[in-house]
């Protein structure tokens, strides 16, 4: 048989499945709360009911969902990050909904696209300038956005790093800027620098964990409590969003790496029509007064399609991208 024969009749094997099994989708939506706690299981203990945001509170784009919330302060406003996942395009964006008082939320618009895929948009503030470091591994680098004309224009201001990594998560500590991120397989890699737009040095351990996908990639904002630093990671070890855990770091160097696992922190409820049902895999949390966090978090429900149906939904959504 022939090569091209051979990629044929796979071809035809695939679509056959799909025709036969449907297409599996996981529908992800957003929830923030506030909480008294730091880190604890309080997340799964607490009734999170409906989302705060989910794919039809968007209206600029055919949205299959929203995932990844980072949130900030400025100006005496509260801003959302997230990734919307655009059905006409196929590629993850970067959209944003603004409140008040960090309970009800007003989505805007699609603030950041590219022709690559984009995710997990953890925004900090320094001074009067806005950053952004999402996942940029489509592009094969880590890129540092800042804001043009904060919080609608954002353009590139620096390539921190080569490399296919997956939800880059930075945190100031100790008077240098560390960078934790995923890779694939299971991996964790370190980066370090004096200065926020480098030059960025790998840790020469890296990856510093391997093959282990309950514990390597990042879900979420690192915390820093005082010399103390926590770190989140997805759990994916059953399948792709399922929980997320915490660490307590214990030794953070530019030649060494420790840390202990404290708890798992998010979990789906599997519970029918919750939305939450079948995982969870973000969080982040800013504190808002001495006792107070405003929390984020993400969570999956699957849905299952017929294949022309879904085949359908996605012809639609382009033709009215």
């Amino acid at each position: 048989m022939s090569i091209l024969n051979s990629k044929s009749m796979r071809k035809f094997s695939n679509l056959l499945s799909l025709m036969q099994k449907g297409m599996v989708a996981q529908i992800w939506s957003i929830k923030v709360f506030q909480s008294e706690h730091m880190i604890s299981t309080f997340c799964m203990e607490t009734n999170l009911d409906t989302p705060s945001l989910q794919a039809s509170d968007v209206r600029d784009v055919q949205a299959e969902f929203v995932a990844d919330p980072f949130i900030i302060t400025y100006k005496q406003k509260f801003y959302l990050f997230f990734e919307v996942f655009n059905k006409g395009s196929a590629r993850g964006e970067i959209g944003l909904a603004i409140s008040d008082d960090g309970a009800k939320w007003e989505y805007q618009r699609i603030v950041l696209r590219e022709s690559f895929h984009l995710s997990y948009p953890q925004v900090f503030v320094i001074g009067d300038d806005v950053y952004m470091l999402p996942e940029t591994s489509g592009a094969g680098r880590v890129l540092l956005y800042k804001a043009k004309q904060f919080p609608f224009q954002w353009e590139v201001v620096s390539v921190l790093f080569e490399g296919n990594f997956l939800d880059p998560s930075i945190v100031k500590h100790e008077d240098k800027w560390w960078i934790f991120a995923g890779s694939e397989g299971g991996n964790l890699h370190l980066f370090h620098a004096d200065q926020l737009l480098g030059p960025w040095m790998e840790h020469p351990h890296n990856p510093i964990i391997t093959n282990d996908k309950r514990i390597t990639r990042p879900g979420g904002r690192l915390v820093a409590m005082g010399s103390q630093l926590y770190r989140y990671t997805q759990d994916g070890s059953q399948y792709y969003g399922n929980s997320v855990r915490v660490f307590k770091v214990h030794t953070l160097s530019e030649f060494e790496y420790t840390d202990e696992e404290v708890s798992l922190v998010l979990r789906g409820t599997n519970k029918e029509r919750d939305w939450r049902k079948d995982g969870m895999h973000h969080i982040d949390q800013l504190m808002i007064s001495d006792t107070q966090w405003l929390v984020a978090v993400d969570g999956q429900r699957t849905k299952r399609w017929n294949y022309f149906a879904w085949k359908l939904d996605r012809i639609k959504s382009r033709m009215f991208s």
